[in-house]
């Protein structure tokens, strides 16, 4: 799971740095950084899975520079901890991936200059502008070459006997899902498989179709619990709709009707954004992966986000390693916040600061939410 995320000249995060537990709920008012966070960790995923250069949209082109400091340089870090199963055993490692972005003055090239992993804090991997120095599981020497200096050179290693950390660090970060729901955007068609959720879902049918085949045993389970959220519900069917296209339709059941099928652009936002949220639930579980939802709650009404809340509180630490939400709803807040909750604040210089709330006295009889409501965090 993520322990800690670090970034440095990225949007408002300068010198930023936030710890993550295994539930978390990110707070602040629009405009604090909460978004920043989330697609900053897209942004590395991206680059890390080897899909995205540094200039890329949606990775670091030069407008994510913070506009008020002239430096140049962006820094990213990532601490995170992986049981890795070493000569026989499964051992907790913690791991520190670093990244040093530097663009260049005038046009819109990046290059990295500097990437690094380390275990235990021991080398795994090294890139000094472009040349590239790999290490063994024992942290020995291992080969060098050159690499493009766009482009994640961590990216680029095969996986080998002698490096399986690094391998074990790259496949997690593979796994890792960033979006926020936007209903409308859903594709129903998928010409194939798709392994990394959009940052909007907006290929939620191509990456239902993988994840019915990576966790078929969830299938059954997704199922049961759309048939209890959505009146009607029957099922979910990926149907041939053209060469190597596959269609996602959504079945219902009426009682005493006859059943029927619906395209997934033919129901509504709410019952899309529905079964995505429990999909993400489900079909995720067991599978070391790890979530950073925007605003879970768009879409869905107040009596449908609680059982899927307290689905994910149940599940997270077991069969869901860890997710972190962004939210302004009060079910989340008060749900959440006084445990789970880290407030983000930006004072008149714009700079992006974090509290954990249940470091800070708030006192009082009111609910969490309606202290913010009311303004209490300013």
């Amino acid at each position: 799971m993520f322990k800690r995320l670090y970034c440095n000249n990225y949007r408002g995060l300068v010198n930023f740095e936030i710890e993550l537990d295994e539930l978390t709920l990110l707070l602040g008012r629009n405009g604090s950084g909460k978004t920043s966070v989330l697609d900053a960790m897209f942004a590395l995923c991206r680059l890390l899975d080897g899909s995205a250069k540094v200039t890329d949209r949606g990775v670091f082109p030069e407008r994510t520079l913070t506009r008020w400091q002239s430096r140049r340089e962006q820094t990213f870090e990532l601490d995170v901890e992986l049981d890795v199963e070493l000569h026989g055993s499964l051992q907790r490692v913690p791991f520190t991936y670093r990244l040093e972005v530097e663009h260049e003055e005038g046009s819109r090239k990046a290059r990295i200059n500097r990437e690094s992993l380390t275990a235990n804090g021991q080398p795994l991997f090294r890139s000094d502008r472009g040349t590239v120095h790999l290490y063994r599981d024992d942290h020995s020497d291992g080969p060098m070459f050159l690499a493009d200096w766009s482009a994640s050179a961590l990216a680029r290693v095969q996986p080998g006997p002698d490096n399986r950390m690094l391998t074990r660090f790259a496949d997690f970060m593979g796994r890792v899902i960033v979006c926020s729901l936007s209903p409308a955007s859903f594709e129903t068609e998928a010409a194939e498989e798709s392994v990394r959720l959009s940052r909007d879902a907006a290929n939620f049918a191509a990456w239902y179709r993988h994840m019915q085949l990576e966790n078929p045993g969830q299938v059954a389970e997704l199922t049961a619990e759309l048939r209890r959220v959505i009146e009607g519900f029957d099922q979910l069917r990926l149907v041939k709709a053209g060469l190597d296209v596959r269609a996602l339709m959504v079945g219902f059941a009426e009682e005493g009707g006859k059943p029927f099928s619906l395209r997934l652009d033919e129901i509504s936002d709410g019952e899309r954004a529905l079964i995505a949220l429990y999909a993400l639930a489900k079909l995720t579980a067991n599978q070391d992966c790890a979530l950073f939802l925007d605003e879970p709650e768009n879409f869905v009404a107040l009596a449908e986000i609680q059982p899927w809340l307290i689905e994910i509180a149940d599940s997270c630490g077991q069969s869901l390693p860890q997710v972190v939400m962004c939210s302004h709803h009060p079910e989340l807040i008060d749900f959440l916040g006084s445990e789970n909750g880290i407030l983000l604040s930006r004072g008149n210089g714009g700079v992006t600061r974090t509290s954990k709330l249940k470091d800070v006295s708030v006192g009082g009889a009111l609910e969490l939410s309606e202290l913010f409501a009311r303004g209490w965090e300013q």
